[in-house]
């Protein structure tokens, strides 16, 4: 056979060719991964060898290697079924090689290219099934022992999604049962280790629950068992057989499936199933309904002796120094208490909105990425200037000292970052500003170390106006979910914008999965400030953002749309018509669509996530979820979660 002549055919039919060792797997030429990228033009080496490799990775050609003299019973076929429930031609469009040893490679083309990755073990740790992507090969017919069932030319390209249904099916294949990993989320290791702690409500879940008690409580079904693993199905899956597995020797449960709120893949036990299927993720909202409901040992509350008032010890001077305080904050009818003057305002044709006041301080969140230091530069630009930023923004603080902090630039973009919001407003970049001072944090060593500068900053400039902390939990030591430091780090902002009359703006991203500001920092920052804003990439308009206010004891602005347009200039409109919106009329079939989405959602989340999927405003979303609820179709449990009632029983 002329090995030389079929290697050519090869790379005519766009695959790239490497010659191996005789009867080996072996390349016989050094530097073969050069042809990923590079053509093959030197067929000489072919003539010394029976064997032949295909480099994958190029032009998205890619491998599921099973090698089956691993096998321990009947995992190929069991695979094959499992492809077949979730996407029965899949298979079809696979080339599939038979390897001498008995296993097999399914080749194909996709336009995500992967690595090489070992996805399944017998229970000796011997690999069953692995990726070969980029940086890898395969040996190929007509190597001894190797028949290409079908055509070789015929491989087809399939998509992402469906290259994830084949990884995942052959992890579900694999002996070496996962352990209990933490969630991406994990607020500390004793929260979520696999110990069964039965002093701790989530110690005291597991023990009391399966994994499968959970899952079927929330709609998954039971499709079928073998000796390894139960097979379940997610609820509302009509397409797909399986969605998941449940690890009989480990009760762990592994979804593979990207349309739940489970991340595919990861393994979960009970009690972090529980928090998803019935928190959306919060782990704290899960660990207070399970001690509202009696789980773990019952703690007093932890109030020292010293934070309560104790009359029988009291001297006369202690009941007269709580006396006078308490005279001090009772608020006085007879006083006229003037309004807080305006830090900045947004602007929209003859209508001013607040967007924050002095003595407060305001939220900005956001994913990575969504532009929040643009918008950022554009407030800032505002304050230290006398004019209309975007032609939307109007500082009211240029007379006084204005403060960026950035904790995550070095010098090169923090300095670029000064140049760009002096341009915008309409200021010379060059020249350091007596009202305009930019301090970069990044090489400071100890988040301690950035508080601490902070609050010298805070007490050591006189006649501060506007203040951008960008990001916060670079102030915070223990990270955004210690809920002690998350109060300590509010009530610290407070007092700063108080004691000084200023307004800050601080930043911190959102949680993965959601739109709410991470952790318990994020909890009590949107608790305490004055308005709080959401940046994300927007859905519609390439390149742009949407900035939509979440909370702000002002009247409410509308969300606006924000364009870069330039490094230093961006345009900012108003995303709608805000004040003359058309209302939604909401039908049964709106309602019944809906109800399946909000289940488990706080009536904040439900609206949000109503106002995000229909379009709407939020008052128009909070309309939709008042009529649910006041039609019976949807009820709150003890900790405001949605819970909804079956549809076809309302009359």
């Amino acid at each position: 056979m002329d090995i030389t002549k079929i290697a050519k055919k090869y790379v005519d039919h766009g695959f790239k060719p490497i010659p191996l060792r005789p009867d080996s797997k072996i390349p016989a030429i050094k530097g073969w991964q050069k042809h990923i990228d590079e053509p093959v033009t030197d067929f000489t080496p072919f003539a010394n060898t029976n064997s032949i490799g295909l480099v994958m990775g190029y032009d998205g050609i890619q491998c599921l290697d099973i090698d089956a003299k691993h096998f321990e019973g009947d995992e190929y076929n069991d695979f094959v079924s499992l492809i077949e429930q979730n996407d029965p031609t899949l298979m079809q469009r696979m080339v599939i090689q038979q390897t001498r040893s008995g296993g097999y490679h399914w080749i194909f083309k996709c336009s995500e290219i992967a690595g090489n990755e070992k996805l399944a073990k017998n229970k000796d740790g011997e690999v069953t099934f692995e990726t070969r992507g980029r940086g890898g090969q395969i040996v190929v017919w007509p190597s001894a022992g190797y028949k290409i069932i079908g055509k070789i030319t015929d491989v087809q390209t399939i998509t992402p999604d469906e290259r994830n249904i084949i990884w995942s099916c052959a992890r579900m294949m694999t002996a070496d049962v996962p352990k209990a990993e933490p969630m991406k989320n994990q607020p500390t290791d004793s929260v979520w280790s696999g110990d069964v702690d039965e002093t701790t409500p989530w110690g005291e879940f597991r023990a009391k629950y399966h994994v499968l008690d959970v899952l079927t409580s929330a709609g998954w079904t039971i499709v079928r068992e073998n000796e390894r693993m139960t097979y379940v199905k997610r609820p509302g899956n009509t397409d797909a057989e399986t969605s998941g597995v449940v690890f009989k020797d480990s009760g762990l449960f592994m979804p593979f499936t990207t349309s739940t709120a489970f991340e595919s893949e990861q393994s979960y036990d009970a009690f972090q199933a529980f928090v998803v299927v019935a928190h959306g993720g919060d782990f704290q909202n899960a660990i207070r309904e399970l001690r509202n409901d009696g789980f773990g040992e019952q703690q007093p509350p932890a109030i020292p002796d010293d934070a309560l008032f104790d009359y029988e010890t009291a001297t006369d001077d202690d009941i007269d120094e709580m006396k006078a305080l308490l005279e001090s904050l009772e608020v006085d009818s007879t006083k006229e208490i003037e309004e807080p003057e305006k830090c900045l305002s947004l602007r929209f044709g003859t209508d001013e909105y607040i967007f924050g006041t002095m003595g407060n301080f305001s939220l900005i969140q956001g994913k990575a990425k969504s532009r929040k230091s643009y918008f950022l530069s554009a407030l800032m630009a505002a304050a230290i200037s006398q004019h209309d930023v975007c032609g939307h923004i109007r500082g009211h603080v240029s007379n006084k000292v204005n403060i960026y902090i950035d904790t995550e630039q070095g010098d090169w973009h923090a300095s670029k970052a000064k140049n760009r919001i002096q341009t915008m407003g309409g200021l010379d970049p060059r020249v350091n500003l007596p009202n305009f001072k930019h301090y970069r944090f990044r090489g400071l060593l100890t988040n301690k170390e950035r508080l601490k500068l902070t609050d010298y900053i805070m007490k050591s400039f006189d006649n501060i106006g506007y203040v951008v902390i960008d990001g916060v939990v670079d102030l915070a030591s223990k990270g955004v979910n210690d809920e002690e430091e998350a109060t300590a780090l509010a009530s610290m902002l407070l007092q700063w914008t108080s004691n000084n009359n200023c307004h800050i703006s601080c930043v911190l991203h959102e949680n993965k999965n959601d739109r709410n500001a991470k952790g318990h920092l994020g909890s009590y920052l949107v608790q305490k400030a004055e308005t709080t804003i959401s940046l994300a990439k927007s859905e519609t308009t390439p390149g742009a953002s949407d900035i939509v206010p979440e909370y702000t004891r002002n009247k409410e602005f509308p969300s606006m749309e924000m364009t870069i347009t330039g490094y230093d200039t961006i345009e900012l409109v108003q995303k709608e018509d805000f004040e003359s919106a058309p209302e939604r009329v909401w039908t049964f079939e709106d309602y019944k669509r809906l109800l399946p989405l909000i289940e488990g959602k706080t009536p904040s989340q439900a609206t949000k996530f109503i106002s995000d999927t229909e379009g709407v405003l939020r008052r128009i979303a909070e309309k939709a979820l008042n009529e649910m609820e006041s039609n019976k179709m949807i009820q709150y449990s003890s900790k405001g979660r949605t819970r909804t009632i079956e549809v076809d029983n309302i009359i």
